[in-house]
């Protein structure tokens, strides 16, 4: 007679849960992707297995005795699952279970065939010899275990062709320490059950482990499966003993599945389960109706395997229809893939647990005699809990399905760079947050592998409910038939980017359901993902608007051309050690880059294409800038290894071959590293220690320069700003230093600076992406309003590569770009320093390229590169760009020069009293920036008294005309109080005004 525990009939109220929990590890060294050759469609897998029993002990911390049939006290006859004996024919019809599961849920192209040697046999030594101690990840004893079994065996069947055989199996008597039971006490001894490949023999024995030798070392097996001859154990209740029913059907086809590529996907740190019943590699799964049988694979595991092909949805709206695996024709959408970015996807699959429509139909073999028990809903004795209306071995189910929790559309969320980065480590889903392969739960309660306690305290585990499937009708609270950025779940990517998706009007459950896919919110939407073949880092990108088309230079030797929706690629190869310059001019397209010693240039006239180089005779150090003189002339200009400017006409009469025009000598090791221009104006980085050079005067400065970007001031006089390697800032005009200051909290790499006139005030302001932070200053060093803008930061990401810049919401502000190291792109509005709306979005893998502005059927684009070779565009705003910074080196001539900033929101009030501030305070240490702005150059007297109008302090600054300005205060002499200060501001044409602050100091 068989018995249930009192928690387990409490498990009805609970819902789709389970009392068992699995704490093994299936496959604890998985084979990467890079090192894998996987099991692919129309594939036969041969299986070897033996039966082995251990040397018989009394070992309480263990099941049985190290004998097959040991575990059970009494006879409970063929009323159960897994009944005596365990013999040959136990095992095989087990392993006909295994054949009828792979058959079917690969569709006919994986057979699997296996042999069960029919001769039990026993290793010398107990259980506990070969089990791994608890919580230990050493899986060195299984390993020593799987080399004694093969090499007697080999020793009992003196030529046997183990060559024949591509898996080896070995059932051994007792149970596995694979599951967590309540009152599930004595088995902290039994063997884990696990795959061991050939990678995970490396791991334990070294990587010149080839294999166990077998047949006088003619072959080596490279791989060995442990599986316990039942998972059924008795257990001691307060009621007394009662033996709890749970087979390995579900633990062998996950054990055949580890071999055929697939990691582990529930929480392998905890055990715990991430994916629940709806897919093959978790515990909750291969323990489903108490491992009588697993529902079918995840999508994601057919796809890796082969057995599946998904349609991809394109960046379209769409009506789209997915149809049970079962009911399905060719024509039929079974997995429907929506592109997330270029690692991360959803995949969609309808799940049915009846799609034939005539019940659950369970094969078994009871005592020898083959009977089919036909079950037309969930019910008592046949439920995921209780299976008490099974006995035998089950053989064959007809639809595996019927193990999942619900009924509707299944959306799993696959982030291949989790994957990627996991696997090796066999800990694809051991982030909640962050799991390489995932379900979004629609209820919006993600409780798959949450624990649930009963009112006995028994636990029990989460693992899917009717309420995650998507549906028209789904009652959860949270659920609006609609998955979108705002909902719970939302469609935001691991990092939190929007991923630009809705999935909407999913309907009633039918083996056809139907929903609606959009892509893009209100402004944001992508143009294109493109797939580029490249080769080696990719650090350059430039977009060209010509006529209808947009050109995309690439990787130094590529051109991308998109023209009315199609693409066409050019390739120059070895074309441009630094990124090209590219002009359109006359409807022709010029490029230019440097090769060592060669002027490299490729035209195209929008028929043929010509190309060619001139030697200049010495090495090329910086891009090639396109510059227009103060005559008109375009000209090229670039900077030598031996210190030498050198000017190139475009062209000469026919327009093709650029011919030298002038050259400026820098003098001897002044090996140019920089270069700035725009008309007759240069300024260069140059040295062995390297210094600032210009056409306007030198300057020396703290540190060596690294960076320089030049404008023109309100006086139309040109400015430089330099970055120094102490991480200063200086402000040159007519080569005097005119302004100085240093860098807030430098990152460890602080990129490229740029320049934009954020708040179109008449001030060009210093944007650097600070990795931690992105960080806007003024000429004169002050803080742009509402800067920085700080992001969560963690080692791995940040803001590294520089930003660009533009107004591309036509809110008379210019907006910062500026893309993380793991791809998400941000867009921070300049008036406000917020996120604007849409973003951030996301490229899905690491990004080295400065992402490019351009405008595209009279709207706002954007186009960035990432690691995977992706090239991927969006339109970002509803109006044509202001393009301010456009990509690196500023714009597409590499000039690194922006023009005078506008000033239609120049402020003409000569000291405005509401933009006289200090910050931070309170003020609790160090110092204080007292700010101001004056319409004047001005003298500033700050006088500062505490609050029984006692003098305390008095500071005096010059402040420059049409900013903002600030002086610091030191505070670390000053005690906690409040205190104010007078600021008076007296102009250079005679104007004085003054405003008083409070100030709070608390220490």
């Amino acid at each position: 007679m068989k018995y249930l525990i009192s928690g387990f009939l409490l498990l009805i109220g609970l819902g789709s849960t389970s009392a068992q929990s699995f704490i093994g590890q299936l496959n604890p060294f998985p084979e990467s992707s890079n090192n894998y050759n996987f099991t692919t469609a129309d594939d036969t897998v041969k299986i070897l297995a033996v039966m082995v029993s251990f040397k018989q002990d009394q070992d309480g911390t263990t099941f049985g005795n190290g004998k097959f049939g040991s575990i059970y006290t009494q006879n409970y006859g063929d009323d159960i699952l897994d009944p005596l004996p365990h013999d040959k024919a136990y095992f095989e019809s087990h392993l006909d279970f295994v054949k009828n599961y792979f058959e079917k849920v690969s569709k006919g192209k994986l057979t699997i065939e296996y042999t069960v040697l029919p001769d039990t046999f026993s290793v010398s030594q107990t259980m506990r010899n070969y089990s791994p101690d608890p919580g230990s990840d050493d899986f060195t004893r299984l390993g020593d275990f799987s080399i004694d079994v093969w090499g007697l065996a080999d020793q009992i069947n003196p030529g046997f062709d183990f060559s024949a055989y591509d898996l080896f199996l070995i059932f051994h008597a007792g149970v596995g320490r694979d599951v967590s039971l309540p009152g599930s006490i004595g088995n902290e001894r039994d063997l884990p059950s696990v795959y061991l490949g050939l990678n995970a023999f490396k791991e334990l024995y070294g990587e010149s482990f080839d294999g166990i030798s077998v047949s006088n070392g003619a072959f080596k097996i490279t791989n060995s499966i442990i599986i316990p001859e039942t998972e059924s154990r008795e257990l001691e209740t307060i009621s007394g003993t009662f033996l709890f029913e749970i087979t390995i059907n579900g633990l062998l086809c996950a054990s055949v599945a580890s071999h055929l590529g697939l990691p582990d996907l529930f929480d392998t740190e905890t055990g715990l389960s991430a994916i629940g019943r709806f897919g093959l590699m978790d515990g909750q799964s291969i323990f489903a109706y108490l491992g009588t049988y697993p529902p079918e694979p995840s999508p994601w595991s057919k796809l890796r395997l082969g057995w599946a092909e998904a349609v991809t949805v394109d960046l379209q709206n769409a009506d789209v229809s997915v149809v049970t695996n079962l009911a399905s024709s060719m024509a039929d959408t079974v997995i429907l893939k929506v592109p997330l970015n270029s690692s991360e996807y959803y995949l969609i699959e309808n799940r049915i647990r009846d799609a034939n429509k005539d019940g659950s139909k369970v094969t078994l073999n009871v005592g020898g005699n083959i009977i089919t028990k036909t079950f037309l809903n969930d019910t008592t004795g046949y439920q995921s809990f209780d299976i008490d209306s099974l006995a035998g071995v089950i053989l064959d189910v007809d639809e595996f399905d019927w193990a999942v929790p619900g009924n509707g559309i299944v959306i799993w969320h696959i982030d291949e760079n989790v994957i990627n980065e996991k696997i090796a480590d066999n800990a694809v889903n051991t982030e909640k947050n962050r799991r390489g392969v995932d379900i979004e739960e629609a209820d919006g309660v993600q409780d798959i592998g949450e624990r649930f306690f009963t009112i006995f305290g028994d636990e029990v585990i989460g693992e899917g409910f009717e309420e995650d499937f998507w549906y028209a009708s789904n009652p959860a609270e949270l659920f609006e038939n609609r998955f979108a950025k705002d909902t719970r779940p939302n469609t935001r990517t691991n990092t939190g980017a929007n991923s630009l998706i809705t999935i909407k009007d999913f309907s009633e459950i039918d083996n056809r359901m139907s929903f609606k896919v959009e892509f893009g919110d209100s402004v944001v939407k992508p143009l294109f993902h493109q797939q580029i073949e490249q080769t080696g880092n990719l650090y350059s990108l430039s977009s060209l608007e010509f006529g209808d088309s947009v050109w995309f230079l690439i990787n130094y030797s590529s051109a991308l051309v998109i023209s009315n929706g199609a693409f066409l690629l050019y390739t120059i190869d070895n074309f441009s050690t630094l990124k090209p310059s590219v002009i359109e001019i006359e409807n022709s397209v010029y490029v230019y880059g440097d090769k060592d010693s060669s002027l490299n240039y490729w035209i195209w006239n929008g028929n043929i294409a010509s190309s060619g180089s001139v030697n200049i005779g010495e090495l090329i150090t910086t891009p090639i800038v396109i510059n227009k003189n103060t005559q008109g002339e375009y000209e090229l200009v670039f900077g030598t290894q031996k210190g030498k400017l050198f000017y190139y006409t475009l062209g000469n009469a026919s327009g093709i071959i650029p011919e030298f025009k002038k050259s400026i000598d820098l003098g001897e090791n002044m090996t140019v590293q920089d270069l700035a221009t725009e008309g007759d104006f240069y300024a260069v980085i140059a040295g062995t220690i390297p210094k600032y050079l210009s056409s306007s005067g030198n300057a020396d400065f703290d540190g060596s320069p690294i960076d320089l970007t030049i404008t023109k001031n309100q006086d139309g006089n040109y400015s430089s700003i330099v970055r120094t390697t102490n991480f200063k800032i200086y402000t040159i005009v007519n080569g005097i230093i005119d302004a100085t200051f240093s860098l807030v909290n430098p990152g460890p790499s602080s990129p490229s600076i740029i320049l934009s006139d954020l708040k179109l005030d008449g001030n060009s302001y210093i944007i650097v992406n600070n990795v931690y932070e992105i960080q806007s200053y003024n000429t004169q060093g002050s803080s742009a309003d509402n800067f920085p803008f700080v992001e969560n930061y963690n080692q791995s990401d940040g803001f590294y590569t520089p930003a660009i810049s533009g107004d591309f919401e036509g809110d008379n502000k210019r907006e910062i770009i500026s893309t993380k190291l793991m791809g998400d792109i941000y867009a921070i509005d300049g008036g406000s320093g917020k996120v604007v709306p849409g973003f951030p979005i996301s490229i899905g893998n690491y990004v080295h390229t400065v992402p490019s502005l351009f405008n595209y059927q009279s709207k706002a684009s954007l186009v960035t590169i990432n690691d995977d070779n992706v090239l991927m565009a969006w339109t970002i705003g509803s109006v044509e760009a202001k393009i301010i910074w456009k990509e690196l080196y500023a714009n597409n001539q590499n000039s690194s020069f922006v023009p005078v900033a506008e000033n239609t929101n120049r402020i003409n009030e000569f000291f405005p009293g509401n933009r006289a501030y200090n910050y931070p305070n309170p003020v609790y240490e160090g110092t204080t920036n007292i700010r101001y702005y004056v319409a004047e150059d001005s003298k500033i007297n700050i006088k500062i008294f505490d609050l029984a109008g006692d003098f305390v302090a008095e500071l005096n600054d010059e402040a420059q005309a049409g900013m903002d300005n600030e002086t610091i205060w030191n505070v670390g002499d000053i005690q906690s109080g409040v205190y104010f200060a007078r600021i008076e501001a007296n102009s250079t044409s005679g104007k004085t005004e003054q405003a008083v602050i409070k100030i709070a100091i608390v220490k």
